[in-house]
């Protein structure tokens, strides 16, 4: 075998293992950065692919990954947003090289390397860049429908305001721990929460206050997470929470209390300090039961007899 067959052949085998690798699109990109800086001496690599109506760009420059989403491309000259500004074709440039990327016969995308260390490419880099065009094609393809299944997947687990788990995400989440509890007499408790006034804030300031408010509150219940606790957006102005290694109606009460006096702070919302109550209840397992329904109602009768304690007590003290 030639010595231009064999580097060929070698490019192409470090290649194709990124097929069958378990990691992101950046590091797929880092690696074919690598492995190009060590056949051609591509100090730049640009690629381009189409997403949908869109186009997606990735670049390595100077050891960082750049990542672009183009509207359309330029009708005059479509990989000349492959090859990138700078990379020209006059002599006194580095080197630099580009070529469309196909899948089967249909083209995908575009595909460029530039190198700062050589006055220009031969033959045989020309080879080598275009045996590796069809598996940079389909790794980088690949990794692309992987992160669209997990976006959404990740949009029907989660709520789309606060990025919270929505009820669904919290009801499986609270299923696998009470299978803990169940299995090895782990303990939980489970907070209610209902935001109080909130829907005086979306009455007086609209719709956009009122989102920044939960947006707020979803924001100081994740701080008020442990490892291995959880919280969710259940609907319009309630959350949950699980809380693992919590057994006891004390330690259940302190923690409310913590994510009250959280809640309760005021949101600044164009220049003005707009504040919200939270009535909470809880409910611990296996106490109080170790079944999602049983637990969900404790938590919200609890829930609302703090709601009404709350009220008569503000009451008791307008009189006085």
């Amino acid at each position: 075998m030639s010595a231009l067959r064999q580097r060929v052949a070698e490019a192409a085998r470090r290649m194709s293992t990124l097929l069958v690798e378990d990691i992101t699109l950046e590091a797929v990109f880092a690696s074919l950065a690598d492995l190009l800086a060590t056949f051609v001496e591509a100090t730049e690599v640009v690629v381009i692919l189409r997403e949908g109506r869109s186009w997606l760009r990735l670049a390595w420059v100077d050891g960082h990954f750049r990542r672009t989403v183009l509207a359309q491309l330029p009708t005059d000259n479509p990989l000349s947003i492959v090859i990138g500004d700078g990379i020209a074709r006059e002599a006194r440039e580095p080197a630099a090289m580009a070529m469309p990327l196909r899948i089967g016969d249909e083209a995908v995308g575009g595909f460029a390397v530039r190198s700062g260390a050589l006055r220009f490419y031969d033959a045989s880099d020309a080879a080598v860049i275009e045996s590796l065009g069809p598996y940079v094609a389909v790794a980088l393809r690949q990794r692309m429908l992987r992160e669209q299944i997990d976006r959404e997947r990740f949009r029907a687990d989660h709520d789309p305001l606060t990025t919270l788990p929505n009820r669904g995400a919290f009801a499986a989440a609270l299923t696998n721990a009470l299978a803990r509890v169940r299995r090895s007499g782990d303990r939980l408790a489970v907070l209610f929460i209902d935001l109080d006034g909130f829907k005086a804030i979306n009455d007086r300031y609209g719709h956009e206050a009122g989102d920044a408010v939960l947006r707020s509150a979803s924001r100081r219940l994740k701080r008020r997470l442990r490892t291995g606790d959880s919280v969710a957006r259940l609907g319009g102005d309630e959350f949950a929470t699980i809380l693992r290694g919590i057994g006891t109606e004390v330690d259940a009460r302190a923690l409310a209390e913590e994510v009250r006096t959280a809640l309760e702070r005021p949101t600044s919302w164009r220049g003005n300090r707009v504040r919200v109550g939270a009535s909470i209840g809880w409910a611990i397992a296996p106490r109080d039961g170790t079944e999602i329904a049983e637990l969900l109602r404790r938590s919200d009768h609890r829930m609302y007899r703090d709601k009404r304690n709350r009220r008569e007590r503000r009451a008791r003290g307008s009189v006085k």
